[in-house]
């Protein structure tokens, strides 16, 4: 009897060490390998050994279907790619330089340079369903608000609005790819290295000048900031600040900007993305890790805003 416990004792250390669960209240789902088949993701290394710091050079976007599925945009080999139910999908497309991704009301739209706009995609017959022309000089992230309103950020440039076809891009540059249904939020720098003045549009027919919402105040020099997206109606901040540069806040925000709850998540080492968790179309955060030797892996924090 005092064998079989010293076993089974062993048994659970050993069972609790190779978990898939990590600190910090994340678990890994599924991992991969780079390449070309099917259940595969392109990369383009710039050199031995050296994940790719610029875009196009492997995936541009993911983010997670209302059935489960997750999503990738392949731009090395011009697919979309599916993981559900630990069995692997794709979608050819005849567009290059895929970029990031949204699913929206069983579609998927991913944004493409070649030629630029945003495909539309009905997964379920597995083909494009429309594309709308849109000219870009450097897109990041997408929000899709509705069938016929897009938002897409170009970093360094503004916020473009797509609606009904027409694009404009957002006089108020602090703007960002983060909307509830009827307001656009942003995060607009202050002299202050601690505090930021968080800021919101309304979404109407005529361009909107942006209120301050309220200002966040890290207590500390933040390094990073950015809005993450929504949760109902509430604005959503990633932040990492200088004493814990190795993790990421994600912030739910109150009247006046006022913090309700933070779920702090820790950073991993990944290709060229926005950041390395995203708040996905789900409600929940996911992340994509990758390296040269050991591929790809993707997590999900256990705790949720």
């Amino acid at each position: 009897m005092k064998k079989l416990s010293i076993f089974l004792l062993t048994a659970m250390v050993c069972l609790i060490a190779t978990s898939p669960i990590l600190a910090q209240g994340t678990v890994m789902l599924f991992k991969g390998s780079w390449g070309k088949d099917v259940n595969q993701l392109g990369i383009r290394l710039p050199s031995p050994g050296v994940m790719p710091v610029a875009p196009y050079a492997c995936i541009g976007g993911f983010d997670v279907d209302a059935g489960g599925g997750f999503w990738f945009s392949d731009s090395v080999n011009s697919m979309l790619k599916c993981y559900k139910d630990k069995t692997w999908s794709y979608i050819m497309l005849n567009f290059g330089r895929l970029g990031d991704l949204a699913c929206y009301r069983q579609k998927i739209y991913v944004l493409t340079r070649e030629p630029d706009g945003i495909a539309v995609v009905d997964p379920e017959m597995g083909k494009v369903e429309r594309q709308v022309k849109i000219d870009f000089k450097n897109p990041g992230r997408i929000k899709i608000v509705s069938e016929q309103l897009f938002l897409i950020e170009e970093p360094g440039i503004g916020l473009l609005i797509c609606k009904n076809g027409q694009t404009t891009m957002h006089p108020a540059v602090a703007l960002e790819a983060a909307a509830s249904e009827n307001r656009i939020f942003g995060v607009q720098f202050n002299l202050e290295n601690d505090s930021r003045s968080i800021i919101a549009a309304e979404i109407a027919d005529e361009v909107q000048e942006p209120e301050m919402l309220g200002l966040y105040e890290a207590g500390e020099e933040i390094i990073y900031i950015k809005t993450a997206g929504t949760v109902g109606n509430r604005p959503v901040l990633m932040v990492s600040k200088r004493s814990s540069p190795a993790v990421l806040d994600f912030i739910k925000l109150g009247d006046q900007a006022t913090p309700e709850k933070t779920v702090s998540l820790p950073v991993f080492d990944a290709p060229f993305l926005p950041a390395s968790w995203k708040l996905c179309s789900d409600g929940r955060f996911y992340s994509f890790s990758g390296s040269v030797s050991e591929g790809f892996k993707v997590y999900r924090a256990e705790n949720a805003l």
